[in-house]
C-alpha cells in the first residue's frame, strides 16, 4: 500500500469520524438509548449486569465497554455516543481491510478497498448507528473484520488466520445474537472449501460456537423477561422491505410514512441504490477478475447467511426479525459494490458509479441532519418545552416516551405498589402523537403547544384530584395509542 493510498485511507476515515463525532447531540435520546443510559449503567459493574440478564436482548460485551466508557465520559449524548462513534469510524479501516482481503490477488484490491471504506464512512444506516447508544456498532465492526478474516482464511488456512477469524467472530456474537447468521454461513463455506485442511477449520468453528453456547442461558433468561418483540405488530413482508430502505435511505421514518419531500428522499435513495447495487453485480460478473468475482461470492454467501436466513426463518415462523438486526449486512453489500465499481476493468463508468453511490448516501446523512422527520422523536426538546415542575405533577406519555422523559426530566415511574393509593396532583401534562385525548374527570385543558412530530398539552383541576396508575395507563387518557406515566415533583 504506497502512502498515497493510505493517506486516501486516512482522510476518509477522518471524514467518517466528522460525519459522526459533530452531530452528535444534534438528536434526542430515543427510548432504547434513555434506558442504556439511565437504567443499566448502574453505578456498580454488577448491578448493571444484573440489568442486562433480566431485562435487555443483547450480550453483555457493549455493557461492560459502555460502563468503563461512562466513568471516564459520563452518560449524556455526547459522552455515552461518543463510544458508538468512535468504534463507528474504526469500522471504516476495517471495510477496507474486508474488501481488500475479498478481492485476494486482484491488481485493484487496494482501490476496492478505499471504495468500500468510502461507502462506509457516509452510509446514512452505519452514521446512525455509530451515534446511538446500543450494542449495534459493536456488531458491525466486529463482523466486517470477520468478513476479511474469513476471506483471508478461506485463502490461506492457517491456524493463525482461523484462530483470528474465530476471536473476531466470537467478539461479534458477543456483542450481538444475530452475528451468529453471517458467522454461520463463514464457518460452513470455510469448511467445505478448506478442502484437506478442513479439520482446521471445524476447530475455529467449534471454539466460535462455544462462545454462542456459553450464551444460551442469558439469552433465555432475557427471552423470558416480561418483555414482548413489538416488531412483530408489523407484517414480516413490510420489515424485509424495512431492511432494504434503511439499508440505503437510513433509520427514520418508517418507509413511506413522513411527508412527501421525505417520501421523495427514500423512495429516490432505495431506487438509485438499487440500480447502483445491480450495477456493481453486472461490473463484478462480467467484467470482474477471477479473484474480484470469487470475492463478490464469498460477499453473497455472508450476505445470504446474513440477511436471507433470518429473512426466511421470520416468514417460517421464528421471528425475531427487527429490522436493525441486520445491519450487519451493510458490510458485505458494501464489499460487493467496491468490487463492481472498483474493478481492474470497470472503467470509468465503475468509478463514476462509486463516486454517485456516495454522493447519495451523503445526500441521505445531509437530509436526516436537518430534516426532523429523518431524526429521532425529540423528547429532549418536550421535556425542555414543559420546563421544571412547580408542584407534583403527572406526564403521560405514549409507551416510547417514558424513559426518555424520565431521563430529561428527572421524573419517576408512576407505577408500583407504592402508587396503589395514587398521588393527589392538580396538574396534568401529556405528550402524545395522537390528537385525542381524555383528560381525567376534574381536569380542564389549559394550553396546547406542537412540537415536531408532538403534541404537548398541559391540564389543570381547581382542587387536586388523587389519581392512580390506572387511572392514566392504557389507553384511557391518549386515545388509541399505548401509554405509560411518570410523577415529577419539584
Amino acid at each position: 500500500m504506497s502512502r498515497r493510498e493510505l493517506a486516501l485511507l486516512g482522510a476518509i476515515t477522518a471524514a467518517a469520524a466528522i460525519a459522526r463525532f459533530a452531530t452528535l447531540d444534534l438528536q434526542s435520546y430515543h427510548h432504547d438509548e434513555a434506558v442504556t443510559a439511565a437504567r443499566v449503567l448502574l453505578p456498580n459493574l454488577g448491578d448493571t449486569l444484573d440489568v442486562v440478564v433480566s431485562s435487555e436482548r443483547s450480550p453483555p460485551l457493549y455493557y461492560l465497554v459502555a460502563w468503563a466508557w461512562a466513568k471516564l465520559f459520563g452518560t449524556g449524548e455526547v459522552g455515552l455516543r461518543s463510544l458508538s462513534a468512535l468504534v463507528g469510524t474504526l469500522t471504516v479501516p476495517a471495510a477496507f481491510f474486508a474488501a481488500r482481503e475479498l478481492a485476494g490477488r486482484a491488481r485493484a484490491a487496494v482501490r476496492i478497498g478505499l471504495i468500500a471504506a468510502a461507502f462506509v464512512a457516509v452510509n446514512p444506516y452505519l452514521v446512525w448507528y455509530s451515534q446511538e447508544a446500543r450494542a449495534y456498532a459493536f456488531l458491525v465492526l466486529f463482523a466486517a473484520l470477520a468478513l476479511a478474516l474469513f476471506a483471508r482464511a478461506e485463502r490461506d488456512p492457517t491456524p493463525a488466520n482461523l484462530a483470528l477469524w474465530a476471536g473476531a467472530s466470537a467478539a461479534a456474537v458477543l456483542s450481538h445474537y444475530f452475528a451468529i447468521f453471517p458467522t454461520a454461513a463463514e464457518a460452513a463455506w470455510l469448511i467445505w472449501a478448506t478442502g484437506g485442511e478442513h479439520r482446521r477449520a471445524l476447530g475455529a468453528t467449534l471454539a466460535t460456537a462455544a462462545v454462542g453456547l456459553a450464551l444460551i442461558p442469558l439469552a433465555l433468561s432475557q427471552e423470558g423477561a416480561d418483555r414482548r418483540n413489538a416488531f412483530t405488530d408489523t407484517p414480516v413482508a413490510h420489515r424485509a422491505e424495512e431492511v432494504a430502505v434503511d439499508y440505503a435511505a437510513g433509520e427514520e421514518p418508517d418507509p413511506l410514512a413522513g411527508k412527501a419531500a421525505i417520501d421523495a428522499v427514500q423512495l429516490s435513495a432505495v431506487l438509485a441504490g438499487g440500480c447502483l447495487l445491480a450495477f456493481a453485480v453486472f461490473l463484478v460478473a462480467h467484467r470482474g477478475s477471477p479473484d474480484e468475482r470469487h470475492g463478490a461470492t464469498l460477499a453473497a454467501v455472508v450476505v445470504a447467511g446474513g440477511v436471507a436466513v433470518p429473512v426466511a426463518l421470520a416468514f417460517a415462523g421464528a421471528d425475531y426479525l427487527n429490522p436493525r438486526n441486520l445491519i450487519a449486512g451493510t458490510i458485505p453489500l458494501a464489499c460487493t459494490g467496491a468490487l463492481g465499481f472498483g474493478g481492474e476493468r470497470a472503467g470509468r463508468a465503475g468509478r463514476a458509479a462509486a463516486v454517485a453511490t456516495c454522493a447519495l448516501f451523503a445526500a441521505v446523512v445531509l437530509a436526516a441532519d436537518t430534516a426532523h422527520q429523518m431524526q429521532r422523536v425529540d423528547w429532549r426538546g418536550a421535556a425542555a418545552a414543559m420546563g421544571p415542575a412547580a408542584a407534583t405533577r403527572l406526564i403521560v406519555t405514549n409507551a416510547n416516551g417514558d424513559d426518555p422523559l424520565a431521563y430529561y426530566l428527572g421524573a419517576g415511574k408512576f407505577e408500583g405498589d407504592r402508587y396503589d393509593e395514587g398521588a393527589r396532583v392538580s396538574e396534568l401534562r401529556t405528550v402524545s402523537t395522537t390528537f385525542e385525548v381524555i383528560a381525567p374527570p376534574g381536569f380542564r385543558l389549559v394550553s396546547e403547544q406542537e412540537l415536531e412530530g408532538l403534541i404537548l398539552r398541559l391540564y389543570r383541576a381547581d382542587q387536586p384530584q388523587r389519581l392512580t396508575p390506572s387511572d392514566v395507563g392504557d389507553e384511557r387518557v391518549l386515545a388509541g395509542e399505548p401509554s405509560a406515566a411518570l410523577i415529577e415533583s419539584p
